[in-house]
């Protein structure tokens, strides 16, 4: 059976009314899933009203293939700082690219909840199974493969947080058994081709979505929602902000935020991050952001 089809099914289990629609390769095939499946879903996308990201002329077009409705949230810098305020209260971190990101989320889940949505899907896992990221693409063939089964183990992805603490109950089509079985099963070699991610999914998709929508390069959602402005946002209110680790810039802006929020965070003294001192996963930590390589 063949991805689409295989997401076709997916997505009639997840049966959503709504999903959050960047105009990228990972929601748009699940936007046609739901279609395909006889659903009906609105689209849901945010952007940083004083600085728009690249997601809107896709999503747009993707919307217009399908037909189906949009709706887009202008958030100007008080909403975005409201939103980075909840984001680190649900999922108690101060790492800025992960808060960043996920406000962004946040805005768009918020907006489907005020408009009656239940269930809304996401893209989540289609990067993870098929090198959708530009560091995957580079790696040898063997090494991806391993690395994509070891990551599947492992992985996160904020949305459903965001989405029970908002009363909307988020799915990801990509996340279904059986899809995450056929994208294993695949090898590396065909899912990455002359350095292009992701290739078995475009390939498949070619001709089923718009080509420039198929063929577009990954944007991270900090840029496709404009969202990346906020890094020098907070870093500018960040400035003299007092912190008793020696975080800086965004990150210390949301350590003070974390704090306020009354929250608190386990030491590790086998593999500490050397800036707040949290467990280091393969030189990443996912409290603060920093990573060793």
């Amino acid at each position: 059976m063949s991805l689409p089809q295989l997401l076709v099914k997916a997505a009639a289990r997840a049966g959503c009314d709504g999903v959050l629609l960047s105009g990228g390769l990972d929601s748009s095939t699940v936007a046609w899933a739901l279609v395909q499946a006889g659903l009906r879903p609105m689209a849901f996308n945010t952007q940083f009203a004083p600085s728009p990201g690249a997601d809107v002329p896709y999503l747009l077009e993707v919307a217009r293939a399908l037909r189906l409705p949009v709706a887009i949230y202008w958030a100007g810098e008080e909403d975005a700082l409201k939103a980075v305020d909840e984001v680190v209260g649900i999922l108690r971190v101060f790492n800025p690219m992960e808060v960043v990101n996920c406000a962004a989320a946040y805005i768009g889940i918020g907006l489907a909840a005020k408009l009656g949505i239940k269930r809304i899907c996401t893209g989540d896992g289609g990067d993870e199974l098929f090198a959708g990221y530009d560091y995957m693409a580079k790696m040898p063939p063997d090494e991806l493969d391993v690395y994509i089964r070891r990551l599947t183990k492992r992985w996160y992805f904020c949305a459903f947080d965001i989405g029970r603490a908002l009363g909307v109950e988020v799915r990801a089509p990509y996340l279904d058994p059986e899809v995450v079985e056929y994208a294993l099963s695949v090898p590396a070699a065909e899912k990455v081709k002359d350095g292009v991610g992701k290739y078995i999914v475009r390939r498949q998709f070619d001709g089923l979505l718009p080509r420039d929508v198929v063929w577009r390069r990954k944007d991270p959602l900090e840029v496709g929602s404009g969202f990346r402005a906020l890094y020098g946002l907070l870093a500018e209110k960040a400035e003299g902000v007092q912190a008793d680790i020696p975080v800086a810039g965004a990150a210390k802006y949301l350590y003070a935020v974390f704090r306020r929020r009354g929250l608190s965070y386990e030491r590790d003294d086998e593999r500490p991050c050397p800036i707040c001192g949290y467990r280091l996963e393969e030189g990443y930590c996912r409290m603060c952001g920093y990573y060793g390589g």
